[in-house]
């Protein structure tokens, strides 16, 4: 964000911040959602954030392998006990981020160590601890602190969080909190993984929902934006938060908002509209209906606003 006198500008384009502010106004329209909903969401979502996440760091788990462990305690053929670990690991922590985010206290250096220490479980015998040594951080030239000034800068940017929060808007202080978590790179291993859950907390504690995901596919673009945050430049960073925001929430609206899908059939016994015209404006693309199984179908909405436009025309239908 870049501060011009008394003036704060956002690095999210104002399109795209209006945009995500409406979408979540719709979905906060909706609360409170339905307890079968929520379940249903959360857990495809948690396994989907779990395998980006591990597979962001080198996992090699695939999404389906990565549901198979999670949700039927498999073991996988050829994948590591450290990987299999991984996967089971997550979803404790991601709980445990929840539970942070239910609360109204200020986030500790205690509660990032818990998080860590339940992503590791297992894995890093120093899991739940600050590094004792220097460290670099793979592909980037940043230096991150040495390892007695950890506590130090871990205290001073829970400082800023809490001191930040009307200065920097929403998204971009949970891109920035990760982004910074990382620079200071508090632990020998898993310090992206508890960043982004430190994303996460912010964006939970704010009313967005579980849980912003970024995905595997968008890895490299990720690893860059750091790089160029690391520079002094967030603004990709934001960006693709930004996005990620907007996509967990569409993941919600999409099912919530899910249209009821009509025959031409059933759309022509709602409209005393004949199904044979009804075919021919799909054909000819005046009515947005689509082809599945050889038939032709249309959403509730799209029909509704057909009809509103031949209305607002005079009952003019559409010369063929």
């Amino acid at each position: 964000m870049y501060r011009i006198g008394c003036c704060v500008l956002s690095i999210i384009p104002r399109r795209t911040r209006e945009r995500i502010l409406s979408k979540k106004n719709r979905l906060d329209s909706y609360r409170p959602l339905p307890p079968a909903l929520v379940a249903q969401l959360r857990e495809g979502l948690l396994v989907e954030y779990t395998y980006s996440s591990n597979a962001i760091e080198g996992n090699t788990l695939t999404l389906g392998e990565t549901r198979m462990v999670i949700e039927d305690g498999m073991t996988i053929g050829g994948k590591s006990v450290a990987e299999h670990l991984e996967a089971r690991n997550h979803p404790e922590a991601i709980s445990f981020t929840e539970e942070l985010a239910s609360q109204s206290r200020p986030i500790s250096e205690e509660d990032i160590r818990k998080i860590h220490s339940l992503v590791m479980r297992g894995i890093d015998p120093n899991a739940g601890k600050y590094r004792e040594w220097g460290a670099k951080i793979s592909g980037s030239t940043f230096s991150p602190p040495p390892s007695h000034d950890v506590s130090v800068r871990l205290a001073e940017l829970l400082n800023w969080l809490s001191n930040n929060t009307d200065e920097h808007p929403l998204i971009e202080l949970a891109a920035q909190l990760m982004h910074r978590f990382s620079q200071i790179h508090p632990f020998t291993d898993g310090n992206g993984r508890v960043g982004r859950l430190l994303m996460n907390l912010v964006l939970l504690r704010a009313g967005y929902p579980f849980i912003t995901n970024i995905t595997y596919r968008d890895r490299a673009q990720y690893l860059k934006a750091l790089q160029e945050a690391d520079m002094g430049n967030p603004k990709r960073l934001v960006g693709l938060v930004a996005r990620s925001v907007e996509n967990a929430i569409d993941s919600y609206l999409r099912i919530i908002e899910e249209p009821r899908i009509l025959s031409l059939a059933e759309a022509s016994r709602r409209t005393n509209i004949d199904a044979d015209y009804l075919g021919l404006l799909a054909r000819r693309g005046i009515l947005p209906a689509f082809k599945r199984g050889g038939r032709w179908f249309v959403s509730e909405e799209e029909l509704q606003q057909y009809i509103e436009t031949v209305r607002r025309k005079g009952g003019k239908r559409p010369s063929l």
